[in-house]
């Protein structure tokens, strides 16, 4: 077993390795993932932004305000269905070389930019996460002059969130596929983005589009709700607006997604029928939380938080020697060895953890955090996910695919749940 000191140097060491000119990169350059990504790198600025909170490391807080400025320039401007681009839409994936494998597929190539750069916008999280870790810095740092370079991305990506939630189903967020694009991308489009990530439990039939994924109603109303209360002064019509709109996100939420046990739906589709998994995605809702003046607050009612952090200890989604996994071994499509499946994601298991600290499950929060350091002490990496079959092991896809040995939210999540004994 690795000890704390000897963890933290990994972490911060694969943070440092990443780091690039446009912020950080997912994964090592010479892997799958080694370019920017919108969400992952919204997602590891938030943790290290949680780190930060802890440490006063000035690195940490200059790293984030690089990836915000960054992936604010990269921020959508005008719509194209073939890339997803949208006005104000935060960028899925930016790629200006080692595009081929997605740019030259033969059967659904995806879209190339004029000036030959790859900018995809599959992304229905990425810009309520901007909108989280803007105010979340500036909340930190205080710094006006980065309110004021960023303020038009903000207003952007607010007019975004509005429009989207007002144009698809039932004030919800939720994504879908143009029906006539003609290029290649992503059809599931949130952070759990395989194909086999998305299904009826009881049937053997498509969902339809839309798709309003139950971690992103909580960053929606997160967003909302953050910028409300920053707003409140200078802007205080827009303000109004969005504190409506969060409480009839909430509304909606509590109509479309909420079983009998008092836990959410994974996702809910277009014709509002529910996908009823167990997902590790619903402990989102507590990460999604904020502590305010002693008192926590999450699109979830009180007595459902307790709910939810009591569910991801189950026998079925918490392995003690290693996380909690994507979906509940009691599922029809559990597969240890799957990508979003049954495999466990140490950044999601991270973000559980810090959740459910926020919330108040000490206890909980603390074995979820000893079970995660127990696999990062086994593979010795950041790794960007892995199995549990009756003991640790890597994931390999059926065509071979390897998960990625160097992850930024993964290394940014081994640091945050570091620091929160410190």
């Amino acid at each position: 077993m690795k000890t704390r000191e000897e963890l933290w140097e990994i972490g911060m060491n694969a943070i440092k390795e990443l780091e690039a000119e446009r912020g950080i990169l997912a994964s090592g350059r010479e892997e799958l993932y080694g370019c920017v990504f919108g969400r992952d790198s919204l997602i590891t600025a938030l943790l290290l932004l949680r780190v930060y909170e802890k440490t006063q490391d000035e690195y940490l807080i200059e790293l984030v305000h690089k990836i915000l400025t960054n992936l604010a320039k990269l921020q959508g401007r005008e719509t194209n269905r073939e890339s997803g681009e949208e006005p104000g839409k935060i960028i899925h994936e930016f790629r200006v070389e080692n595009h081929e494998h997605l740019t030259r597929d033969q059967e659904h190539p995806w879209f190339l930019y004029p000036d030959g750069i790859m900018r995809n916008y599959d992304t229905v999280d990425a810009t309520p996460l901007f909108l989280i870790a803007v105010e979340k810095y500036y909340r930190f740092t205080g710094d006006e002059d980065f309110l004021d370079l960023l303020r038009g991305n903000v207003s952007d990506a607010l007019a975004w969130l509005l429009t989207s939630m007002d144009d698809h189903q039932d004030g919800l967020l939720s994504y879908q596929f143009h029906p006539e694009r003609t290029f290649g991308g992503l059809r599931v489009q949130s952070w759990m983005d395989s194909s086999e990530s998305v299904f009826f439990e009881d049937r053997d039939e498509e969902s339809a589009y839309t798709i309003a994924p139950v971690e992103v109603q909580g960053y929606a109303y997160r967003a909302l709700s953050v910028w409300h209360l920053l707003l409140e002064e200078s802007e205080p019509n827009l303000a109004a607006l969005l504190l409506e709109r969060a409480r009839a996100l909430r509304e909606k939420f509590y109509d479309h997604f909420m079983l009998p046990n008092g836990t959410p739906a994974f996702a809910v589709d277009g014709q509002s029928r529910m996908l009823t998994s167990a997902r590790s995605s619903m402990g989102h809702l507590l990460w999604s939380g904020a502590r305010d003046n002693g008192s926590f607050f999450s699109l979830l009612a009180a007595e459902d938080v307790g709910r939810v952090a009591e569910r991801l200890v189950k026998p079925d989604m918490f392995v003690p020697e290693a996380g909690i996994r994507t979906l509940s071994s009691d599922s029809s499509h559990y597969e240890a060895n799957s990508y979003h499946n049954g495999s466990i994601w140490p950044h999601d298991t991270a973000m559980i953890a810090i959740g459910m600290r926020d919330a108040g499950f000490e206890l909980e929060a603390g074995r979820v955090r000893d079970a995660l350091l127990t696999a990062y002490s086994h593979f010795g990496v950041p790794i960007e996910l892995f199995t549990y079959d009756k003991k640790l092991g890597n994931y390999e896809s059926p065509s071979g695919q390897k998960a990625c040995q160097i992850q930024a939210w993964s290394a940014a999540g081994l640091l945050a749940i570091l620091a929160e004994e410190m």
